[in-house]
């Protein structure tokens, strides 16, 4: 017990490389000494909940409290502090931080990072050690960014949906959550951007989460696509486009699985010669390039033309979340399950 004020002095340094508002302190004890506590316990017919263990515990986390002004939380503390008073090391862990953002990104940006085609993940001379492929990529940008605010490099990203690496995302751009392991800093930038060789990739509307989603949000989307026909386009293709897929149900086969049922809202469609236009909104999930090739898809843009129809390009406009995500709050009062706007 003597050494408690020693082991709060050493936690108050460990701790100071982070940023937080709670903590919770554990104890390791050495080697015979809650053994002893116990017989003593037995011999004696002591009493009471409060052990050695409890109480080292107790006076370390008064002192770091009295020295840093943070509070204790046991159920869901910021930092987890153990404190080994057989060896005299203090280790801290850090409760991972949730942040949900939106990013836009120019062409030739893919959104995930692809691993090196020559290693497949190995490393090697040509991606630099990493496993990862040199091109830019929205996670790799928004790891780098991240990183600088948080200092950590261990992160986890989650998307709604996905597009190709050709393809543009405009403003308020596609959402994200994005899960920080053991963070020494726990605020993110609602907006922030991160350079890329092909320019910007942009975060907007960016919020730190209670905890981890169980669910994500079903979502709808709406894109302009760059397609060529096989024939050329008549003004009544184009009218039984629009008509046809008036909040029109499309199947979408998937082998393997159970076909999957999605819903196009409208689309409104352009035409010269066989070049042609469309912007579609589309539910999330429902490929893009299929919905125009009818690859897996029925009915589609080329079933409707009665023509092959093939998606050259497609940019994302807009992505519209259908409800908020879900979390299963593990806090002191055991809310249950709520949702978040």
């Amino acid at each position: 017990m003597d050494a408690t004020d020693e082991m709060a002095e050493r936690t108050r340094r460990e701790v100071r490389a982070y940023e937080f508002r709670t903590f919770a302190v554990g104890i390791t004890l050495p080697e015979g000494v809650q053994e002893r506590e116990d017989e003593l316990r037995s011999e004696l017919r002591l009493k009471g909940n409060e052990t050695v263990k409890t109480q080292a515990a107790r006076l370390v986390a008064s002192g770091v409290v009295r020295s840093t002004r943070k509070r204790v939380d046991k159920a869901r503390p910021d930092l987890s502090v153990l404190a080994d008073f057989g060896t005299g090391e203090v280790s801290v862990s850090s409760r991972p931080a949730f942040f949900y953002g939106r990013y836009s990104k120019p062409a030739g940006v893919s959104q995930r990072r692809l691993l090196c085609p020559e290693c497949r993940g190995g490393g090697c001379q040509k991606c630099g050690g990493t496993g990862f492929d040199r091109k830019p990529s929205v996670e790799e940008a928004l790891r780098r960014k991240i990183g600088e605010f948080t200092g950590s490099e261990r992160m986890i990203f989650t998307w709604l949906g996905s597009e190709d690496r050709e393809s543009r995302v405009f403003p308020p751009g596609r959402p994200f959550v994005v899960e920080v392991k053991s963070p020494k800093k726990r605020r993110i930038p609602t907006r922030f951007g991160a350079r890329v060789k092909r320019g910007l990739v942009s975060v907007s509307s960016g919020r730190t989460l209670p905890s981890k989603p169980v669910t994500l949000p079903p979502f709808r989307f709406l894109t302009r696509i760059k397609a060529r026909a096989a024939a050329n386009i008549t003004p009544e293709g184009l009218r039984e486009l629009r008509a046809r897929f008036r909040r029109a149900e499309v199947t979408f086969e998937r082998p393997g699985n159970r076909p999957a049922f999605k819903k196009v809202y409208s689309v409104a469609a352009s035409a010269k010669g066989k070049a042609l236009v469309i912007d579609a909104e589309l539910d999330g999930g429902l490929p893009v390039k299929r919905f125009v090739s009818g690859e897996l898809v029925s009915p589609s843009v080329s079933e409707v033309l009665k023509t092959e129809v093939g998606c050259r390009t497609f940019d994302i406009c807009r992505v519209k979340e259908k409800g908020g995500f879900r979390f299963t709050e593990v806090a002191r009062n055991k809310e249950k399950d709520q949702v978040a706007p």
